[in-house]
């Protein structure tokens, strides 16, 4: 029994080392980025030794999830098959290219659905991260998922000081990490200012959910709600210098939801002093309009700048809509292949819309889903749509509510944020949020299997256990 707990402990310390270097490495969505070139391989040998890694693996929180990321995978896969010249000729789309070849005297080859096979490709290989993440949350036991939480927070919490270094120091800060970033934005870890924002506005009901967390110890639990208030107004500011307009609205209903998550200790539970009770809501309050307060007479709010400056004619994303329906409707229901959307859009882009700024990313995975995947990505967006749904509307029904409930509730409101995130931008391009993804998924998966407390944890190890005592 012993070494079977010493086996999880290895492979939830890789699955932290895992996400420690996603949040080093992962923070850009472009695939010329040097650092996956450490990174990927680091989550293949991962996913690896977490599967021979000898001890109990708990399936079952992750079969959902791992089915979806299995039915991705395919779909990238089917895209990559070569056809015969004359069935691909006669695709969606397909025949402005076949044309070009036919023009230069090219004998057309067998080629896939893909326009760009070579993307698709590294589309396929990117999804080794969240297979590594999926992995490592099967090994290990309920009270390590759980422990996940304070590593995500204490990821954040290094992103908001990277943020906090990169306005101190101006557009030539050296702690931006990326080339092309958004210089003069709060950034943190992420290359894209969007990106960032998203991970704070999920950071506040991981904050509401881990202040929460039962201690036997009233004085202890008093003070882990202070650190959780404490680091929540931190946050608040460098939600506004992100410049994110999308970010501030998301934050808005983070903090609301913070809000509904943060709940006083069942009658069961000691007590913490009256003073705490008393005075947190008010010092709350004030501290928090002091600081917004501050934000914005300081001129450093440059979301709500931002948003205030907001015309349409000049958002390159709004321009370029009815560009993206062409798109849609040249290529449906096949698509032009997962990764494409960068040369594609190329090749449609008009003279009128060349700046200086551009899309290498559609700024909206509904349009770039719809074009890349077609209908079997929008079929399958959908299917996990109603999955994530029913969970979270589970979630939110439960009752009493147990800490386990409470993290099921922030899983389902980080996949929220993240796909709300997706109609105006691109967060699931980035391995980071990838990872931090699939750790909302298995939360909310695993909330599915069984009540908190309810069921053992790996009982097929204390079956090994008693046979080996037995003996």
């Amino acid at each position: 029994m012993r070494y079977i707990r010493q086996l999880a402990d290895v492979r939830f310390a890789m699955l932290v080392a895992l996400l420690a270097a996603c949040f080093v490495m992962g923070g850009a969505s472009r695939l010329d980025v040097t650092s996956l070139v450490f990174l990927q391989p680091f989550a293949a040998i991962c996913a690896v030794a977490f599967l021979l890694i000898p001890g109990t693996q708990n399936w079952p929180v992750i079969r959902i999830p791992l089915l979806f990321l299995a039915s991705l995978a395919g779909l990238m896969v089917a895209q990559l098959v070569p056809l015969p010249p004359s069935v691909w000729a006669n695709l969606p789309g397909h025949a402005a290219f076949a044309q070009s070849s036919d023009a230069i005297g090219l004998r057309q080859p067998w080629r896939p659905i893909s326009l760009s096979p070579d993307l698709t490709l590294a589309s396929l290989v990117g999804l080794i991260l969240p297979l590594a993440v999926l992995l490592g949350l099967a090994g290990i036991n309920n009270h390590q998922r759980r422990s996940l939480l304070t590593v995500l927070i204490a990821g954040s919490a290094v992103s908001a000081l990277f943020g906090l270094a990169q306005v101190s120091g101006g557009m030539q800060s050296p702690f931006y990490l990326y080339r092309i970033t958004n210089l003069g934005s709060a950034v943190g870890l992420f290359s894209n200012r969007n990106h960032q924002a998203v991970l704070i506005a999920m950071t506040w009901p991981m904050l509401a959910a881990w202040a929460m967390e039962p201690h036997r110890d009233a004085r202890r639990r008093a003070a882990g709600r202070w650190m959780a208030t404490g680091f929540a107004l931190f946050l608040l500011p460098l939600l506004l210098v992100t410049g994110s307009r999308a970010g501030l609205g998301l934050g808005i209903l983070a903090l609301a939801a913070a809000a509904l998550i943060w709940r006083r200790p069942q009658e069961k539970e000691k007590r913490v002093p009256r003073s705490f009770e008393r005075f947190v809501v008010p010092s709350l309050v004030i501290a928090g309009a002091t600081v917004l307060l501050a934000t914005i007479f300081l001129s450093r709010a440059e979301a709500i700048q931002r948003l205030l400056k907001l015309s349409v004619g000049e958002d390159t994303r709004l321009e370029a809509t009815p560009l993206l329906t062409e798109m849609v409707r040249d290529f449906f229901p096949i698509g032009t292949g997962f990764g494409t959307f960068d040369p594609i859009f190329r090749y449609y882009e008009p003279t009128e819309l060349l700046d200086t700024k551009y899309l290498n990313h559609a700024h909206n995975d509904v349009f770039e889903l719809a074009i890349s995947a077609g209908l079997p990505g929008i079929v399958l967006a959908l299917v996990f749509l109603a999955w994530f749904v029913r969970l979270a509307m589970r979630a939110w029904k439960t009752s009493p509510v147990s800490f386990d409930t409470s993290l099921a509730r922030v899983a389902s409101l980080m996949i929220l944020f993240v796909l709300a995130s997706s109609v105006v931008d691109y967060p699931l391009r980035t391995p980071l949020m990838m990872a931090i993804f699939a750790i909302a998924c298995g939360w909310l998966s695993n909330s599915a299997g069984h009540s908190a407390g309810d069921t053992p944890e790996f009982p097929a190890s204390k079956t090994l256990y008693r046979q080996a005592v037995s003996n």
